[in-house]
């Protein structure tokens, strides 16, 4: 696979999905989103790796889409379709990834970048990053998911507020409001994660990757549905290696030994 805008790299059981174009903001072009969907894919597929985090290269995050490129386009919505497409396929796969995503958010994460930050299960914010919605300042509307993600996060009142009003808010309020789960001193956001990513990758992977999927049933599902969801999910772990491992370290009160199998 061959990748110039997305960098992927892996340490132990861990892969880095790093968006690489710092002159330009990390701004997601049509090869980017290839490529991310791409990475994504790959990912999803390899069972050896049990953690994933993702970055921008240099000093954002990601600027959201290239409008450089896109005015390029002329009126004609047949090349924005494509991105759209790749892009939102890419947020999907990384969304529904049998192991946990953790984000690390450096400088300016708007529109698509946002959109971005928020499929994370666990994002870590530098300091002095900021976030801004800005579709509507190009006279766009939302895409990425960020119409689906963002009023779960932050409740339909604040997600009509930052999307309509374009407002600008720090890390600190995108913590508080639900983006983020913390925020980190400036600098230090890629290396918080990639540590927190090697410690889940020793986790019982079957076990997050059940969350995950739960907690992406939770908002369509009733109540039925759900827990039916669950007595299916918690049966798969329990009678599977991981969790008969987990269950006898407990009770043996000793240290897991977790492979990531049921």
């Amino acid at each position: 696979m061959k990748l110039e805008k997305i960098q992927l790299t892996r340490e132990g059981a861990v892969a880095t999905i790093t968006l690489n174009r710092p002159e330009a903001g990390n701004a997601l072009s049509h090869q980017m989103a290839s490529e991310l969907k791409q990475v994504a894919e790959s990912l999803d597929q390899d069972t050896s790796i049990r953690a994933v985090v993702m970055t921008g290269a240099g000093k954002h995050f990601c600027f959201g889409g290239d409008l450089k490129e896109f005015v390029e386009f002329g009126p004609d919505p047949k090349e924005i379709t494509k991105i759209a497409d790749e892009f939102h396929a890419a947020q999907h796969t990384l969304l529904s990834l049998a192991k946990p995503l953790i984000v690390a958010v450096n400088g300016i994460a708007a529109g698509g970048g946002l959109s971005m930050a928020l499929i994370g299960d666990i994002v870590l914010i530098d300091e002095n990053a900021g976030f801004r919605v800005a579709y509507t300042a190009a006279g766009l509307s939302p895409d990425g998911g960020s119409t689906w993600l963002l009023p779960r996060v932050v409740g339909l009142r604040k997600a009509q507020d930052l999307i309509i009003t374009n407002q600008d808010f720090s890390a600190a309020e995108a913590v508080a409001w639900g983006v983020g789960t913390r925020v980190v001193a400036a600098g230090t956001a890629l290396a918080e994660a990639q540590a927190l990513a090697a410690r889940l990758a020793d986790g019982p992977t079957m076990a997050y990757a059940s969350s995950r999927k739960l907690l992406l049933a939770t908002f369509t599902n009733d109540f039925i549905a759900q827990t039916d969801l669950e007595t299916a999910e918690i049966a798969a772990n329990m009678s599977g290696h991981d969790g008969q491992e987990g269950m006898d370290a407990f009770i043996n009160k000793r240290k897991p030994v977790f492979t990531g199998t049921r």
